[in-house]
């Protein structure tokens, strides 16, 4: 891991209008995640961390405050942009693997890279790669239905960082499965950061996994503080 700044956010708020009352989600939040770095985000159902996620990827925007990706700061971009920037640097992950069911496994990872204008054949070829590492090789030309939830899930994660991202953000992504498999899809997406260098952040109820991570935030009144492992 290096010093490099991946993403960083400063002062972050988001508040939502619902009815006559005004919602406040973020309060002041910062953060810093560094190259090849994990980041486990633990906190209460409702406390905001799926919001601050969607905030990190662009897909949403904060009421105030800046997120910068790259030393690209996403407020400043317009939606063409950050489409282009999301596929450059980020993968996503979310606790159900969002895999289109017309297309095999193999079809559903070259997509990014068919998106981001790659020529077919190297983008077959590194999709085949990449379920190579997510052991899935010998599945992937099986469609969504024909495969587990926890190969599913592989194959999502897969899809997430085919485009060898600086940042792959994962919302539950344990979430719907049982326990081994659980820790399966963990080992894995630690494996693979540490082979491809890609910083983590993973948004999670699972304690126990979250500590597994190099940092450990909590989520409490719309901001980060450090968990016991890091006071």
């Amino acid at each position: 891991m290096n010093n490099q700044i991946i993403l960083k956010c400063d002062n972050l708020y988001r508040s939502y209008q619902d009815g006559a009352l005004n919602v406040q989600v973020l309060n002041g939040l910062n953060l810093e995640v560094a190259a090849g770095q994990s980041v486990s985000i633990i906190g209460a159902s409702g406390s905001g961390k799926s919001t601050l996620l969607h905030i990190l990827g662009g897909l949403d925007m904060p009421t105030s405050g800046s997120v910068n990706l790259m030393g690209h700061n996403l407020g400043e971009m317009n939606q063409k942009q950050l489409g282009e920037l999301r596929n450059r640097y980020l993968g996503f992950v979310y606790q159900f693997h969002h895999l289109l069911p017309e297309f095999s496994a193999l079809e559903n990872v070259m997509m990014p890279l068919l998106i981001g204008k790659k020529p077919k054949a190297e983008a077959e070829e590194r999709a085949t790669a990449m379920l190579d590492k997510v052991g899935l090789k010998a599945r992937m030309l099986h469609r969504p239905s024909e495969l587990s939830g926890g190969e599913r899930q592989r194959a999502a994660i897969a899809r997430a960082l085919v485009t060898q991202p600086k940042c792959l953000l994962a919302d539950e992504p344990t979430g719907n499965l049982d326990r081994k498999n659980a820790q399966n899809v963990l080992d894995m997406m630690l494996d693979l950061k540490n082979e491809l260098g890609t910083s983590l952040i993973v948004v999670t109820h699972d304690d126990e996994l979250a500590y597994r991570f190099d940092r450990v935030l909590t989520m409490h009144d719309g901001c980060l503080s450090l968990s016991d492992k890091d006071k």
